[in-house]
């Protein structure tokens, strides 16, 4: 299954929030800065892709599947930023934002 850049960030940013264990989405959004609807919409993607699993209390944690795709997400992400910012000179948060396209151009997560 490959994914979008955006449902990477996601995956990215909840990979982050869930080492604290369950994430609010009104948590996700905050950090993410936009409405909790349109989190909450993404989110709904994401449940149904079985990455995620949204609580009754309003919060969301990975599936097994879920944790892998972050695991493997977040070293991928890495290891393309720190070269795009060698090769390129550039701010970590525009290599994270190239990392990411060309994460999702490839299909190199799932």
């Amino acid at each position: 299954m490959s994914f979008s850049v955006s449902q990477l960030k996601y995956i990215l940013v909840l990979g982050n929030l869930a080492e604290a264990g369950n994430v609010r989405i009104s948590d996700i959004a905050k950090t993410l800065n936009i409405k909790r609807s349109s989190a909450f919409n993404m989110l709904n993607k994401l449940a149904e892709a079985d990455v995620i699993v949204k609580n009754e209390n309003k919060t969301v944690e990975f599936t097994k599947k879920g944790r892998d795709i972050a695991e493997k997400l977040n070293e991928r992400v890495k290891e393309a930023s720190d070269k795009l910012t060698d090769c390129f000179d550039l701010t970590p948060d525009k290599a994270e934002e190239y990392a990411l396209l060309l994460i999702s151009v490839t299909g190199d997560i799932a």
